[in-house]
This record gives C-alpha cells, structure tokens and sequence, in this order.
C-alpha cells in the first residue's frame, strides 16, 4: 500500500517533462494497488481503480479530464456556467453525467443524489464542508475532502494524486510539466512582471464586501507566484495565520494596493466599481493593471486547474503586458 502525503506532493514545481505516448487509459504496474491519500480529515484509502467518479468540484472536473475520464456526475456552476453548469474549458464532459443539484447548504454536495450514482471515489475538496459531511460521504465511497490547510487545493497536486489512484503517475508529471511550461513561457515573454504584486478579488454589490485571496499558499495564488508576482504583503499580514479569503468593506479599498488587481463585480457593472471611493486612484487602474472579468475568468484562477488557469490568463494578457511594462 502506498501513502501519499499532501506536503510531499505539493512540492510538484519544477517537474521534468517525461517522454510522451502514455495513452489515457494506459495504466502503470502500481494500477489496482491500495493508496492512502492524507487530508484534512486524516486519510482515505482507495482500492483499486475506480471508475464512478464524482468530481465535486470544478477542478476535480478539469483533472479528470486531463486523464481522459468522465465523471459520471459534477459540481454544477448553476446559473454562472451553460446550459449544464459547466464552463467554456468543460466543453468535454460527456451529455450524460450528472449535473449535481446546488444542496441547501452553501458549498456542501448533496449526498442522496451522490450515491444514487452508485460511485466507487468521491473527489470532493472543499465541498466537503465538515467532519460530518466527510463520514457521510464515505459510507457511500471513498471520499477526498481538501489535502491540506489550504481554502483551495493547489491543482498539481490533486493531478498527482489522480494520477496514483488511476495507476498513471507518469501522465499526471506529463499534464503538469505540459501546463507549467505554457505559464513559464508566458514569465520568459514578461519578465518584468518578477516583483511585482497581484490580488485576486471580487466586490459582491449584494452585500457591499470586497473578498480578495490574502494566502500565498492557497491554490489561488499559485499561477501568479510562477510568474513571478505575490500577495501583497499588507494583505498576507492581515489575515495573519488563517490565510484564506480577507473579507473588506467598500471603505477598504484602498487595500487592493497591487500591480495587478483581478476583479470581478459580483452582481454590478465595471462602471459601478469605478464609481466606489478611491477604486479610480488604485495604482492597477491608473496604470493598466486592472482586469475586471466575468465569472467563468475569475473561477478559472479561484479555483485553478491545468485547463483552467491558460483560459484565464489568456484573458487578462494585456494587462499583464501592461504590469510587465
């Protein structure tokens, strides 16, 4: 049996691009064995190859796809994704998965419909909200909640894990190093984005909060990191140890002091940004730095996968040139 440590895993940065020709299906001679995977509520073992997954996240969804697998039910974007609740980079997933019903509880999958499914692995990460969740979910199948602290997964590791589940290790090395070095491509393109700062935020108009991401650690800062760029250190300091999402008023504005601001108006116009107290003299908007996009953008680096996070980036390109001077 084979354990899988998160904090291992995680270190996944600088992977060697290995010698294509795995097939999608190919398996390597580890396929079939017992592996433990570690996680926030302890470990989860997995026997054998599954092959009725759910994917309880949109990242889970994009990391199986990247194996060439179906789910055979997903975590539905509801209204903020297509007719199916999927994004524009999802446009593989097969017309006969199940599009998971949104569950009375924020972010919680609905656990009926789930083993109504008849699934032997539920890939869950942060929908699986609680210790409780976790327990029901498992009595159906074997679960993966989030793999470590942090709100959001760094999606090299969930691919390697994926990939020692499936037996396909080398595929995953080859669906990260593949995706790491299209980023790379774009760092050696702008270098003069090194040093330089990024937040990621969204203005919600329904409650008046600014949410922007203040953990360098968190899965949501990872494609900028490999640029080169950072959390502002002001934002990381005031989180303090819990990381996460700050959640602001509109009188903190002035908080989203970075080279680049990634922001979505959740429920407004860009016009209604602007028009918030101080929004017009952040350095982003004076000088080029400011994306604001629609929903499907900010997921794609929000909650990032190999898929993911390219669309997004190739979205907010002219800014970055803008940072990058």
């Amino acid at each position: 049996m084979r354990v899988l440590r998160s904090v291992a895993v995680a270190t996944l940065g600088a992977v060697a691009v290995l010698v294509a020709g795995c097939g999608e299906n190919d398996a390597s001679e580890s396929a079939g064995e017992p592996v433990t995977v570690e996680h926030t509520y302890g470990t989860t073992t997995v026997d054998g190859t599954p092959t009725r997954i759910v994917a309880g996240t949109s990242q889970w969804v994009d990391a199986l796809l990247e194996f060439g697998i179906q789910p055979v039910a997903y975590h539905s974007a509801a209204e903020r994704g297509d007719e199916r609740g999927l994004f524009p980079w999802q446009s593989d997933v097969a017309t006969d998965a199940v599009e998971l019903e949104a569950s009375a509880t924020a972010m919680s999958l609905p656990v009926e419909q789930i083993a109504a499914q008849n699934p032997d692995l539920i890939l869950g990460s942060y929908t699986v909200t609680s210790q409780s969740d976790f327990d029901k979910l498992s009595q159906i199948a074997p679960t993966l909640p989030a793999l470590g602290d942090a709100q959001v997964d760094q999606w090299e590791e969930q691919v390697a894990v994926l990939g020692d589940i499936l037996g396909q290790p080398e595929r995953a090395d080859q669906i990260i190093a593949d995706a790491n070095a299209e980023i790379d491509a774009l760092a050696d393109r702008l270098p003069g984005l090194q040093g330089k700062t990024a937040a990621l935020a969204q203005y919600m108009f329904s409650t008046n909060q600014i949410i922007v991401v203040a953990d360098p650690d968190d899965g949501a800062s990872s494609v900028f990191e490999r640029l080169g760029m950072s959390v502002p250190q002001a934002l990381v300091d005031e989180a303090g140890a819990t990381g996460g999402r700050l959640t602001l008023s509109p009188e903190r504005v002035d908080a989203l002091t970075a080279d680049l601001v990634v922001m979505l108006p959740n429920g407004g116009t860009a016009e209604q940004l602007n028009a918030l107290p101080g929004f017009a003299d952040l350095p982003a908007v004076r000088e080029g730095g400011l994306a604001v996009v629609d929903y499907p953008t900010v997921v794609g680096f929000n909650t990032p996968s190999a898929t993911s996070v390219l669309y997004s980036l190739d979205r907010i390109t002219p800014q970055l040139e803008a940072v990058a001077g």
